[in-house]
């Protein structure tokens, strides 16, 4: 089978929250979901961000799982009277709320343990009131009393505290590998970056004859130009995108020769450009 008969897993993003609308918050969580996803062989097609609103989650979400494989939020689903994620999502599939006493039972085991005060509250049991019926997902109880739940089958709600929306995805990544693997679809991603002291008016032309001959084997080759100084005298890195390994390196080092370059490799987890 050729890989153009083959089709990736797709998916979708949701933020929720006027923290992040209002300029209050930064948001991290698509920044390390798009990193997880690409490492997972998955493609994230779209994020969106949304405020403390039902209908707008609503419409985002349910518009989201329709055209996607897997639908992410993150934010929204605290003890407070603005977490609404839960009954926005709940609203949009016409779907009753239920506390769940496992929740509960892990919340107040977890809390307790950490605070001899700790009481779980009418407040608290937000946090366990999920839509019914979904998948509730128990990642790691003795460690995360938080379960991600799923509802319509592939719109996994997860909070918005970039340290435990990164840890539950960490536990998770089995379950998305193995989706990868029971569609039948292709493989991971490789990546390959190649730094010149040329400019882009330099390289355009060199990179769009490329392009064009790298179609056919589904590599995407992006230009990435460099504003602030560094001691190597990089002024454009050019990123190599594909599944196919031996492909992406060698196409990499065609580069380093085509544009007087040499492979780059970032020291930080977020590359400024």
């Amino acid at each position: 089978m050729s890989t153009q008969s083959l089709s990736p897993v797709t998916a979708a993003c949701c933020l929720i929250g006027d923290e992040i609308l209002n300029g209050k918050t930064r948001d991290s969580n698509s920044h390390f979901l798009a990193k997880y996803l690409f490492d997972c062989g998955i493609d994230l097609k779209r994020v969106e961000i949304v405020g403390d609103d039902y209908g707008a989650i609503a419409e985002s979400v349910t518009r989201l799982s329709e055209q996607h494989d897997i639908v992410f939020t993150s934010g929204g689903i605290g003890p407070t009277h603005d977490d609404i994620s839960y009954e926005a999502i709940a609203r949009a599939y016409s779907l009753p709320l239920v506390l769940d006493p496992k929740t509960c039972e892990e919340m107040e085991r977890t809390m307790s343990a950490r605070s001899k005060d700790w009481t779980l509250t009418e407040a608290r049991k937000r946090m366990a009131t999920f839509p019914y019926p979904a998948q509730i997902l128990r990642t790691s109880p003795e460690e995360l009393w938080v379960p991600v739940v799923v509802v319509n089958g592939n719109i996994h709600i997860l909070p918005g505290i970039p340290r435990l929306f990164e840890r539950l995805l960490t536990l998770l990544r089995p379950r998305f590998e193995q989706m990868v693997k029971d569609k039948g679809a292709l493989g991971r991603y490789y990546r390959v970056q190649v730094a010149t002291s040329l400019t882009e008016g330099d390289i355009a032309n060199c990179l769009s004859t490329l392009q064009q001959q790298m179609n056919e084997h589904n590599i995407k080759i992006g230009s990435y130009p460099r504003w602030s100084g560094n001691k190597e005298g990089a002024r454009v890195v050019v990123s190599v995108v594909g599944r196919d390994e031996k492909m992406v390196e060698e196409t990499g080092k065609l580069l380093v020769r085509e544009i007087n370059g040499w492979i780059y490799k970032p020291t930080t987890h977020t590359e400024k450009v």
